[in-house]
């Protein structure tokens, strides 16, 4: 039974990735590409986590460029 819900959760995975593919497959590289699987493969943790707190750290940072993970 365990193998079945790995098996389901991977295939969820792909779901969500197929569908990010096929929307956005023009204007996006292997990076971007990766951060928007991510986001929306984990999009219940997402969900719960206070976007405002990040934009406020984002915004007080001399460099532009962070890593969210």
């Amino acid at each position: 039974l365990t193998i079945v819900v790995s098996i389901a959760s991977c295939e969820r995975s792909f779901s969500k990735l197929k569908l990010v593919l096929s929307y956005l497959r023009a204007s996006m590289g292997q990076d971007r590409l990766s951060d928007l699987a991510l986001l929306t493969v984990e999009r219940e943790t997402l969900e719960m986590t206070d976007l405002n707190n990040i934009i406020d750290q984002f915004a007080t940072m001399k460099s532009r460029k962070i890593n969210l993970l």
